[in-house]
């Protein structure tokens, strides 16, 4: 199985995304849009998620109905 790697550790991470809501609390830094994120990251990883869309399939789930 592959190592993954990482750039920080979890703890890390979520340290420094509760330092930057802190600042958007005070009105140090802008507010950020979800829409505007999602598109950032999308356009960053855009190499990869057309790799994936490739590989990825939706499976339809099975319900059964209870009476």
């Amino acid at each position: 199985m592959e190592e993954e790697k990482r750039y920080c550790t979890i703890e890390e991470s979520i340290i420094e995304a509760c330092k930057e809501v802190n600042l958007i609390r005070k009105g140090l830094l802008p507010e950020i849009d979800a829409r505007e994120a999602i598109a950032k990251l999308r356009e960053e990883f855009k190499d990869e998620l057309e790799e994936d869309d490739e590989t990825v399939t939706a499976q339809k789930k099975k319900v059964a109905i209870k009476w």
